[in-house]
């Protein structure tokens, strides 16, 4: 789960409104709409400890989010998890070995690669 998903979920279990927290907080409603949606990386430690507190949440919470993963990435892993352990093996090879590949080029297609939506 992702920490906006977090910050949403026990904000509706402590049955309060995103003005609620707004103003506990000390920030827009607009601003806690764009943490729920994931947006923390301009988050400043002081709206942490205040949301935290709020919220009941451990502030490590906010210093832990994973990496925003693209639409592809995101795919990925969706299939993968619901792959047999056969399938998994494959495609964790075939990843790998493009990797390494791609290493020893000594290219990458991080720089020039595009989020391919369906």
């Amino acid at each position: 789960m992702r920490i906006g998903d977090v910050i949403s979920k026990k904000r509706k279990e402590l049955n309060m409104t995103l003005d609620d927290v707004a103003r506990a907080v000390g920030v827009s409603k607009a601003t806690v709409s764009r943490w729920e949606s994931g947006d923390i990386r301009k988050m400043k430690r002081d709206k942490i400890s205040a949301l935290s507190s709020i919220l009941e949440l451990d502030p490590l919470l906010f210093l832990n989010e994973p990496e925003i993963l693209t639409s592809d990435e995101s795919r990925i892993v969706s299939a993968y998890r619901k792959a047999s352990p056969d399938c998994r093996k494959a495609a964790l090879l075939i990843l790998e070995n493009s990797a390494n590949e791609n290493q020893e080029k000594g290219s990458s297609f991080e720089s020039t690669a595009t989020d391919h939506t369906a």
